[in-house]
């Protein structure tokens, strides 16, 4: 079993205690110092002389709910299998538990020692999150029996390496936006008559008009046959932009959900019911690792679309410098007015936590690109530092609306559903 090798230092000091035991016993010719002495200096050799612990594990992992909702709290259990032929003195484990998962009830870890053939088992409970996570091989710890020198290696289970399931995107989430405003509908009237639902002018009956078009109160008043045209509607694309940087996985609390799992959650609602309404839609994220998703339709996409959310969720849990937030902003803003189409609508979903996110809505608006915000709080009031911080993230959405875009603002407690609903978002 490779991995690294280093000493732990816990004799560390104990070369100049045997020195100093062995001089005081000659000065004072105290003759029971000595042994004590020479038995510090065979400790002092025995840690220069050790090998290094060697030693083959086997891990199984298993979980009570493979696909929980999200909330609900899972068992996982994982076993350790010294399958090798040597004793293991000393084997401290830390399991690989995904970032997105919050362990509720136990210790993803334990120390034993394992014979051949030995096991030992370690049991915890989490709180899944929307989402697939993957979990990461355990860290494990192998050290000889005086404890001197240790083996670090990474070990990866047999199974259960995953947990929970793709966002969903089908009907049950759907959410359609404002069929009547071309800024948040995603389709738009163009010039010539056709199926809509804008009036464009009522002309003579022809041979063949659908009769659901007759305008029968004409009809009825002069007696004449006439027809009612609309504008046609052409689809336009949709890209939800999601803000998954480290910088924006906070919480109002350290059980509730990130902004970042919020957004997700939301755009994963938005992806299915603008689909359902024939929409062409896109995403991109704007975190360390930019990932976009060109506006399309079909199961195929569909499933791109559960993939990019499952990966993103895994990301946005990710630690990152928060002075290179701005940084990151301020490319992902070049990035993506590389890649929108040109007749694109824009939703971006952030939990507005610093300017450089504004800047980078307000750039895009500039551009004559509809946009629009979700924006789930990630704020509390319970000290003055994140008061402050809740009133400066008013203080933001406030300047997005002066630009004139729209913001749907997503209270702690709230559901993105219910936000939309409120904001005249949904019909």
């Amino acid at each position: 079993m490779s991995g690294t090798v280093q000493r732990t230092g816990r004799w560390r000091g104990l070369s100049a205690a045997a020195l100093l035991v062995g001089a005081l016993g000659l000065l004072t010719w105290t003759p029971a110092l000595l042994p004590v002495a020479a038995l510090a200096v065979a400790l002092l050799a025995y840690g220069r002389v050790v090998a290094p612990p060697a030693g083959t594990l086997a891990l199984t992992r298993s979980v009570d709910d493979p696909d929980p909702d999200p909330g609900d709290e899972v068992t996982v259990r994982l076993t350790v299998e010294n399958v090798g032929d040597r004793t293991i003195p000393e084997c401290r484990l830390v399991d690989g538990v995904p970032p997105a998962l919050r362990v509720v009830d136990g210790a993803p870890s334990l120390g034993t020692s394992l014979r051949p053939g030995g096991t030992a088992t370690l049991s915890y409970t989490v709180e899944a999150a929307s989402g697939i996570h993957e979990f990461q091989p355990a860290t494990v710890l192998l050290r000889d029996a005086a404890g001197v020198i240790e083996r670090r290696v990474e070990v990866a289970a047999d199974d259960a390496t995953e947990l929970g399931e793709p966002p969903r995107l089908d009907d049950g989430q759907r959410l359609p936006l404002r069929a009547a405003n071309a800024r948040f509908a995603g389709r738009r009237t163009v010039d010539g008559s056709g199926d809509g639902l804008t009036f464009r002018t009522i002309r003579e009956y022809r041979r063949g008009d659908p009769l659901s078009r007759i305008d029968w109160q004409r009809r009825a008043r002069a007696g004449e046959l006439a027809t009612v045209e609309f504008h046609p509607e052409r689809s336009l694309p949709v890209v939800l932009v999601i803000d998954t940087r480290p910088v924006a996985a906070v919480a109002p609390s350290p059980e509730g959900e990130t902004a970042v799992e919020r957004s997700l959650s939301a755009a994963a609602a938005l992806f299915g019911g603008l689909s359902a309404d024939d929409h062409r839609v896109g995403v991109a994220t704007l975190g360390p690792e930019r990932a976009w998703l060109a506006p399309g339709r079909g199961r195929a996409h569909e499933q791109r679309a559960r993939e990019l959310f499952s990966n993103s969720v895994e990301r946005g849990g990710d630690d990152g410098a928060g002075g290179a937030a701005s940084d990151a902003t301020d490319a992902g803003r070049g990035w993506l007015r590389e890649r929108l189409p040109g007749t694109a609508e824009v939703i971006v979903l952030t939990p507005a936590v610093d300017d450089a996110v504004v800047g980078l809505i307000e750039g895009v608006a500039a551009l004559g690109t509809p946009v629009s915000v979700v924006s789930p709080d990630p704020t509390a009031e319970n000290t003055a530092g994140r008061t402050l911080a809740r009133f400066e993230r008013r203080d933001r959405l406030a300047d997005v609306r002066a630009s004139g875009v729209p913001v749907v603002d997503v209270g702690p407690s709230e559901g993105v559903e219910r936000a939309l609903a409120t904001a005249g978002w949904s019909r």
